[in-house]
């Protein structure tokens, strides 16, 4: 081998080198994970988690699910609102898709840290109604208490995904009402995060 051609296979594999470089590089600030540490491809999307309109109170306004702001660092997300009663009533749906399972913990914190009574500031607990338990979710917090009303919320991780759904609770929204909701919640993102 002469040095000129030693001389172009070095140049080749600096080159190659480079690119790969800012191939990881890229990677790592877009999703802030490399390859092997990102979460996979998924055949879904968010809008696909839709609430159905027969989960709630008969003449509800139930809104599509729309994207929100980019401060939650995910890959997407979405918020779903729901409407009964001339506003009485109000039920919102929050779902986030994290690009590393790190993430996804940090996010479910976060919101886990917001089920707070607003005047007290006292942790929402799960009231005996309320029953259900998941064999799906990585994690899963089910409570009530005080935020302008009083309120129940779910909040799950499913592998990177967090969804928080809230409802305000009167007599057309009961706890079997919402637990109803939980158990479909799961039960779709059961299924489709399952192999």
């Amino acid at each position: 081998m002469t040095n000129k051609s030693a001389g172009i296979l070095v140049g080749i594999f600096i080159l190659l080198s480079c690119i790969c470089l800012v191939l990881a590089s890229g990677q790592y600030l877009l999703n802030g994970c490399l390859w092997r540490g990102c979460v996979p491809k998924r055949n879904f999307r968010i809008s696909d988690l839709e609430l159905p309109t027969t989960l709630f109170p008969n003449g509800a306004i139930v809104n599509h699910v729309y994207p929100m702001s980019d401060e939650f660092s995910t890959i997407e997300d979405g918020i779903q609102s729901i409407y009964w009663d001339n506003g009485n009533g109000l039920a919102g749906y929050d779902i986030y898709r994290y690009p590393t399972i790190k993430k996804a913990i940090q996010g479910f914190e976060f919101n886990y840290g917001q089920m707070v009574d607003d005047g007290t500031k006292n942790i929402w607990v799960r009231p005996n109604e309320l029953t259900y338990s998941s064999s799906t979710a990585n994690q899963l917090q089910i409570a009530c208490g005080n935020w302008t009303g009083k309120r129940c919320g779910m909040l799950a991780r499913y592998q990177e995904y967090v969804v928080f759904f809230n409802a305000v609770m009167d007599e057309k929204m009961t706890y079997r009402d919402f637990e109803k909701i939980v158990m479909y919640i799961d039960e779709q993102m059961s299924k489709r995060l399952s192999p």
